[in-house]
């Protein structure tokens, strides 16, 4: 887009404070029209009625050619010194500076899209990305568990497993049986023996009398005394 210029000097200008309201917004109109067409100051007849809202004024015309802004030429008028005297772009300075506008607007562009390829080959993608954090954390997961998991372990078989679970089982205190792992609303002794021993863990219980030196120790479920510190008889 081209812009017409209104240059400072005119404010307080003898020439430009004789024009009528009419002629000075034609000739602001004649600028603007000769800018966006890219003519140097030329307006063919044909073309001045877009200079008012109310179309052609002869008299307004003659007063912008009186004060020696433009004269008549064979086909309209043209505005004298269009870049020295009323300082507008002329159409080749209009055309170098859009060749420089599409330029560099290209060039911006290219370096765009060298960023971005060379950012595409630095990173992988989001799914190569997903693929490799999956296949390494499974892959790190598996090692660590399951059978043939402890080093120098070659046993494949469940009693592997159940040699290396099993006494975490049994140690992991708990106030339910194996078979109600999370509790149960009925009945069950093994339950409630179950609770003995976690109580147990948590507390000794403490029974007037009783000297396990003397009455024995008074075990529970899980093979550990509910009196003294002893933890297995094993």
């Amino acid at each position: 887009m081209v812009d017409a210029r209104l240059p400072a000097e005119w404010l307080g200008s003898l020439r430009i404070d004789k024009l009528s309201d009419r002629a000075f917004r034609i000739l602001a109109g004649a600028l603007m029209w000769c800018n966006g067409q890219g003519t140097d100051g030329a307006v063919p007849a044909r073309y001045t009625k877009y200079l008012h809202p109310d179309g052609d004024d002869q008299d307004a015309f003659d007063e912008v050619e009186a004060a020696g802004l433009w004269s008549r030429v064979e086909d309209g008028y043209l505005l004298a010194g269009w870049s020295d005297d009323l300082h507008q772009s002329t159409a080749d300075e209009i055309r170098r500076y859009r060749d420089a506008a599409k330029r560099r607007q290209q060039a911006y562009r290219d370096r765009q899209r060298g960023a971005n390829a060379l950012s595409d080959e630095a990173m992988p993608s989001a799914s190569s990305a997903m693929r490799d954090v999956t296949h390494n954390a499974t892959r790190d997961v598996t090692a660590n568990v399951g059978s043939g998991s402890l080093s120098g372990n070659k046993e494949k078989s469940a009693y592997s497993r159940r040699h290396v679970t099993g006494g975490v089982t049994h140690n992991a205190p708990s106030q339910f049986c194996a078979n109600h792992p999370t509790g149960t609303t009925e009945p069950c002794g093994a339950c409630a023996r179950a609770r003995t021993a976690f109580a147990a863990k948590e507390s000794r219980l403490t029974i007037q009398g009783w000297d396990c030196t003397i009455d024995g120790h008074k075990l529970v479920t899980d093979g550990t005394c509910a009196v003294c510190e002893l933890r297995s008889i094993a």
